[in-house]
């Protein structure tokens, strides 16, 4: 009668543990997965936030700018691309183009707008609006004239909001605000990024 009992109840556990793994396992495995194939889904999501501009500015060993001078033979702006060592924070990598800007143009098509001399003092960045501090000879070595003003102004503030389009220039002279540049361009405004100015092959 107890050896019965024994094998009876024997029995019982070997079908439980048979519908254990058979019904109840795969239910539990298969609702882990699915969770672990949802986190998979989330990350090429947020891979694709990132913009292909920052993408391809982070991508190899250097970093493509943009750099705008004078066209040669006409009172427009013309683009220059380099590359410069990678920098990823902004403050750095806009003093880095400011003093590739300050280096004049390569291209025998285009003109310095900046005059040689000129010292970047400090560059900073809040509330998207750059702070550019030049140094004197900013002014006191520009030539003067309307249109040369501009094209000095605006070759800066083209190349400083290539980093962001939306942002605003305020342009400081030896730590203070200057009410013109010779006479014709009032500095005390903030500058927005001006295409017009553009010559029309860009």
């Amino acid at each position: 009668m107890f050896l019965l009992m024994g094998l009876i109840i024997l029995g019982l556990m070997v079908s439980g543990y048979f519908l254990f793994v058979d019904k109840i396992l795969p239910g539990i495995s298969g609702k882990s997965t699915a969770a672990t194939d949802k986190n998979k889904e989330v990350l090429p999501g947020n891979s694709e936030a990132v913009s292909d501009s920052v993408l391809a500015a982070t991508d190899g060993d250097g970093q493509i700018i943009t750099l705008y001078f004078s066209a040669k033979d006409k009172d427009k702006l013309i683009r220059e691309i380099r590359k410069i060592p990678q920098e990823k924070m902004l403050l750095t990598l806009a003093g880095n183009i400011i003093s590739e800007l300050l280096k004049g143009p390569v291209s025998p098509e285009a003109r310095r707008t900046i005059p040689e001399g000129t010292i970047v003092r400090s560059i900073f960045f809040n509330q998207g609006i750059f702070y550019l501090d030049l140094s004197r000879e900013f002014i006191d070595k520009h030539p003067g004239g309307a249109a040369e003003e501009v094209l000095a102004v605006y070759s800066i503030v083209n190349t400083l909001t290539e980093l962001d389009k939306k942002a605003k220039v305020k342009i400081l002279i030896n730590g203070v605000e200057t009410e013109t540049m010779k006479g014709h361009l009032g500095m005390r405004q903030l500058f927005t990024r001006f295409e017009p100015l553009l010559a029309s092959n860009l």
